[in-house]
């Protein structure tokens, strides 16, 4: 009977009929619940309704999304495409199929609207990168959304990222508090940064993970409206002051970087370039100070960064040290040259280290 409707949806031509042969042919598809389709039948629907997509109306894809969205009864291609419709259809494809790509889920994350990106956030099966995109990119409910998920992973570089908004935002350093009483990988990970003396750590924070006591802490600031003004650590700050966003929306160690530099966080990027190369943070901080250029180069190119976050760098450690910025485009352009040769090369290269 299948194969019969898909002969016959072939040979229609006029969009009207194909839209109504589909909602008839997705139904009766839909409803063969005891009876799997094979992977030819599940190809040739899929690549059928996929060369007719653009000519149905907003029922039949309709139909496809209801009947069809949560199954694997379709190829991730066509789940895919239903995923590219506005949010009202897509919805059900994003937040639950199990047949959309990976590749389908990062784009939604790069480029995708909040709605979007706050379904794939509700998702059991996403990697790492996606959750460092969607820390980097989205808006702070889609933040909150990953915080709740625990099946959602938390990198090292996006826990570096939630507490840098979590200096000034409440609402996240809760959400923090939060996650670690129900996830012990995540809480393990905050007692790291603890016990490596991380800058970026709230103070409240670090008392209630030192003192077994992270349930007072998430109470405390659950309380609080998201919406005014807060305090936090002694300072008072607006809703609006209260917003970081991570540079370039990426979270690469270069854009932690560029983030700390630009909060003027220098004792958070001394930490930081320490994990990266393995050096104490005492060691960097010196070394950062002297007025070596030949050594702070060779250190900074250690870290593998990029020539325009060497630069954000020096403008920082000018500023940070009182000192003219006169040499700093003399200083780039040794250290582009650098770069270059074979020896450095490769510390631009994919390591295995938690901060790449």
């Amino acid at each position: 009977m299948i194969h019969e409707q898909l002969e016959q949806l072939a040979r229609l031509k006029e969009p009207e009929a194909r839209s109504k042969l589909i909602r008839t042919l997705v139904g009766e598809y839909a409803r063969s619940e005891d009876i799997e389709p094979s992977e030819m039948e599940r190809e040739l629907f899929s690549k059928i309704v996929l060369s007719v997509f653009d000519q149905l109306d907003r029922d039949a894809r309709y139909e496809l999304v209801v009947r069809l969205a949560k199954t694997d009864r379709i190829i991730s291609e066509l789940a895919d495409r239903l995923a590219q419709e506005d949010y009202d259809l897509s919805e059900p494809v994003i937040e639950s199929s199990p047949m959309i790509s990976q590749q389908a889920l990062t784009r939604i994350a790069k480029n995708g609207g909040d709605d979007k990106r706050l379904s794939v956030a509700r998702r059991n099966d996403l990697s790492e990168e996606i959750c460092d995109t969607l820390i980097a990119r989205s808006s702070r409910n889609v933040v909150h959304e990953l915080l709740d998920n625990t099946d959602a992973p938390v990198s090292v570089k996006a826990t570096l990222a939630l507490l840098i908004f979590a200096n000034t935002e409440p609402a996240v350093l809760g959400g923090i508090a939060k996650r670690a009483l129900k996830d012990e990988e995540f809480l393990e990970t905050q007692k790291y940064v603890v016990e490596t003396n991380c800058p970026l750590v709230p103070a409240r924070l670090k008392k209630a993970i030192e003192e077994d006591d992270l349930e007072s802490l998430a109470a405390s600031i659950g309380d609080l409206q998201r919406d005014g003004g807060v305090s936090l650590e002694g300072s008072q700050y607006s809703r609006h002051e209260a917003s970081i966003q991570i540079a370039n929306g990426e979270l690469s160690f270069d854009a932690i970087l560029r983030t700390l530099f630009e909060e003027e966080r220098m004792d958070a990027a001394i930490w930081l370039i320490g994990r990266k190369i393995n050096l104490a943070d005492d060691v960097v901080s010196d070394t950062l100070k002297s007025d070596a250029d030949g050594a702070i180069m060779r250190l900074m190119l250690q870290t593998g960064i990029h020539e325009k976050t060497y630069r954000d760098f020096l403008k920082a450690r000018c500023e940070w040290l009182d000192r003219s910025n006169r040499t700093i485009a003399e200083l780039v352009m040794r250290y582009k040259a650098e770069l270059k040769k074979p020896h450095y090369a490769a510390a631009q290269q994919p390591q295995n280290n938690a901060l790449n």
